[in-house]
């Protein structure tokens, strides 16, 4: 028994899209993070434990 399959082209189009976020969120959002305690400094100086902690918190 013969399938048929449609392959259809990969689209790899951005579109523009919107969020919104209660700004009480945001801030509820902003003191979790401000309130965050961070790790001490990694033993090992590349990551077999994990993304290193100046990593995270440099996107804070």
């Amino acid at each position: 028994m013969a399938v048929k399959t449609e392959v259809r082209p990969a689209v790899a189009e951005i579109r523009p899209f919107m969020v919104e976020v209660l700004d009480s969120e945001l801030e509820a959002l902003r003191a979790r993070i401000a309130a965050t305690r961070w790790p001490e400094k990694e033993t090992a100086p590349d990551q077999p434990q994990g993304v290193q902690p100046a990593t995270i918190q440099a996107l804070r």
